[in-house]
């Protein structure tokens, strides 16, 4: 979901990247679109930004970061000032393809990711509207952007530096990283598997904010409503609770859910139309709305605090 932390400049999102760790996690929202994809509607009404009295009502476009690239793994980083090279952050981003593709079975990724940090909002947002104009406003992307003369997309990842830098890393970079491999990731599966991903291992992909809304409920899981949904403004926060909370069962449920999930993926892998993936499920578990209900039952709330829901 958009949000409005605090603004920071170059000097501080240098100290922020050097001491991520101690930072709470904040709200957050992206979509996975490529251009031409119709653009989602905000979620929620943004607040009209008032210039400073003196400033420049009409300031010059911004550019992308690119003073500076770090390369790391899987990915490089374009950014305007000064990081700290050996900043964890970088190494838990580096672990996280490992994660991703050995929790999924996939083969690992060959492509490079190219993820720009913008060093304040503002800019950012500024950038984001004259480059992709047609994209509501959002905190982060993930954009396959198709190259000049064909051949593989390039993946590009755009965010800021503020507390919601953790979070909207790892998971823009696992839409990223999927889109690496597959042909394609129906939305709800995308989402909820980045969903997942988006939190440290150390929480055992435990969204705690999710589990509490989906315990307190109503809720009535339907995964083939789900799987008919096909634009980004059809996901809204119920939509993004349950789609992790499906994804979740699969990886951590039964054995059976695990091995249906994966085989799916296998055929994404060569195929943008594999099916649903709801039959299958149902043939794995018996009957999946039950299975997902005690699975909700019996998860342990982690100490470590969850995102917010998007």
């Amino acid at each position: 979901m958009p949000c409005s932390p605090v603004r920071r400049d170059a000097r501080t999102a240098v100290a922020f990247l050097l001491g991520w760790g101690a930072v709470a996690l904040a709200a957050g929202g992206c979509e996975t679109l490529a251009p031409g994809t119709p653009p989602a509607e905000p979620m929620e009404a943004k607040a009209e930004v008032v210039p400073a009295r003196g400033a420049d009502p009409n300031p010059p476009p911004a550019t992308p970061p690119g003073k500076h690239a770090t390369r790391r793994g899987h990915y490089v980083f374009y950014h305007d000032f000064e990081v700290d090279k050996g900043d964890p952050l970088f190494a838990e981003l580096e672990a996280l393809p490992d994660h991703v593709f050995g929790e999924l079975g996939l083969p690992p990724s060959t492509g490079v990711i190219q993820v720009f940090l913008f060093d304040a909002q503002d800019r950012y947002e500024r950038y984001m509207k004259g480059r992709y104009r047609h994209l509501p406003t959002r905190r982060a992307y993930f954009i396959a952007e198709p190259r000049v003369g064909g051949g593989a997309d390039d993946l590009k990842v755009f965010t800021w530096t503020g507390d919601h830098l953790r979070t909207d890393l790892r998971h823009e970079l696992t839409h990223a990283l999927l889109h690496g491999v597959l042909k394609d990731v129906p939305l709800w599966l995308d989402e909820g598997l980045a969903g997942y991903f988006e939190l440290p291992p150390e929480q055992a992909g435990v969204n705690a904010q999710h589990l509490e809304m989906l315990r307190r409920g109503p809720f009535q899981p339907d995964m083939a409503r789900l799987e008919r949904l096909d634009q980004v403004r059809q996901m809204e926060k119920p939509e993004y609770r349950e789609a992790w909370a499906w994804v979740h069962l699969m990886l951590r449920g039964p054995t059976a859910g695990k091995v249906a999930l994966t085989e799916y993926l296998q055929q994404l892998r060569t195929t943008d139309r594999p099916g649903p993936l709801h039959p299958r499920l149902a043939a794995a578990l018996g009957d999946p709305d039950a299975a997902l209900a005690d699975h909700l039952a019996r998860l342990a709330t982690p100490r470590t605090r969850a995102a917010a829901p998007r």
